[in-house]
């Protein structure tokens, strides 16, 4: 079984670099948009914590990070049975206009049935989640519902 992958994603969003950096990497704005709760050690070498509602929560560690032009971080998931898989998310942020282009690389899925439901869950989870964080910064609208499975 070949292996999947990456997930790539591009959004222009309104809003100049900086305040999309912040969006990636201070809790508070990380909250208007993604994570229910987030603590965030925006250094090279920190540490991240995100936790959704119905007790789902994830971390990571920061590998790169280069304000408001580029971040990577290990994206650490715990899947059913306690196995842990680690991939890479890379967000790379260009000026265009008054705007910014923000580019979405997630990468590192292996082979396997559970790799490709991970895959699966990771591409439609940036798409609900980036397209929330375009609505957040364009138009002040947070997309989300309780109702929502990812919300």
């Amino acid at each position: 079984m070949a292996k999947v992958g990456p997930v790539h994603q591009t959004y222009y969003l309104a809003a100049a670099p900086p305040r999309v950096f912040a969006a990636l990497t201070q809790p508070v704005e990380i909250t208007k948009w993604f994570a229910v709760k987030a603590t965030v050690q925006p250094r090279r070498g920190g540490t991240y914590r995100l936790s959704w509602g119905g007790g789902f929560s994830m971390r990571g560690r920061i590998d790169e990070i280069v304000p408001s032009k580029r971040l990577t971080v290990a994206w650490i998931d715990r899947l059913e049975g306690g196995k842990t898989f680690e991939t890479q998310a890379r967000f790379v942020l260009t000026k265009k206009g008054r705007g910014t282009l923000l580019d979405v690389t997630h990468r590192g899925f292996k082979s396997g049935k559970k790799w490709v439901a991970l895959f699966g869950a990771v591409e439609s989870g940036w798409a609900y989640y980036l397209m929330n964080l375009k609505s957040v910064l364009d138009h002040g609208t947070d997309l989300r519902s309780d109702l929502d499975a990812l919300g």
